[in-house]
């Protein structure tokens, strides 16, 4: 008996010393390719630190760069789970989470923070699109599975201010009231629905194919003073919209 639990404290007493003194370089290493592979356009830097207690760097696409770092529990990770608060930090962005993580899937909990224009409009002026104004998130929850998104609950905040629009025709430049907006799942498609007050004015959806869909009301429309094509009537659908493969 004696033997039998010594063995066990000196395997345990091993397993606990490989996670601590486990480089950070294996989680990136480990995930990372996948994470590239999957979505085109992100960059996963070197990683820093130790594996339960390290930081590393990524961008997507347009956007600045944002350091990533993660204070995780030992004692999960020789269960096979990822438990960690997770911060994110670059120029116009910052943001922390509970992560939980297995092989089957997980769950990103309490995600707060701010974004401000600038990160957005990074990617945003591609599109005729330049914002103002910061945006704040709050006890934003998604949970996952090995395929998709299995739930997505929250709320996003945003200040209000100027917005310039660069259409064929001209650039307009609007002053826009708070909006906020409400994430949800509806079916498989990711949501965010954005309202003043009582008017849907804007909604965007992710499905699991990567594809998105933004579409725009008329009340939107009218209240930045947009025109619309010639010869257009029905005002019950979206005024319009647009569709992009973002991953």
């Amino acid at each position: 008996m004696n033997r039998a639990l010594y063995l066990a404290i000196a395997i345990t007493a091993f397993s606990i010393s490989i996670i601590v003194l486990a480089p950070a370089s294996i989680i990136t290493g480990l995930a990372g390719d996948d994470l590239q592979q999957n979505i085109p356009g992100l960059k996963v830097g070197k990683a820093q630190g130790r594996i339960w207690q390290g930081s590393t760097q990524v961008q997507y696409r347009q956007f600045p760069p944002v350091a990533v770092s993660w204070d995780m529990a030992a004692l999960p990770l020789l269960m096979g789970k990822v438990h960690a608060l997770i911060k994110l930090n670059g120029e116009g962005l910052q943001l922390e989470l509970n992560a939980i993580v297995s092989s089957s899937g997980g769950s990103l909990d309490n995600i707060t923070g701010t974004i401000e224009s600038p990160f957005i409009n990074a990617i945003s002026v591609e599109y005729g699109l330049d914002l103002t104004g910061v945006f704040t998130l709050s006890g934003i929850h998604a949970s996952f599975n090995q395929r998709w998104l299995t739930a997505l609950t929250g709320e996003t905040n945003w200040s209000g201010g100027i917005v310039h629009i660069e259409t064929p025709e001209q650039f307009h430049s609007v002053k826009l009231p708070a909006l906020t907006g409400i994430l949800s799942m509806e079916g498989s498609d990711a949501k965010l629905n954005v309202a003043s007050g009582t008017s849907d004015l804007l909604t965007l959806s992710l499905k699991p194919d990567g594809w998105s869909q933004t579409s725009v009301s008329y009340t939107l429309m009218d209240m930045a003073g947009l025109p619309l094509p010639n010869g257009y009537q029905d005002t019950t659908g979206p005024a319009f919209l647009l569709e992009e493969k973002v991953f």
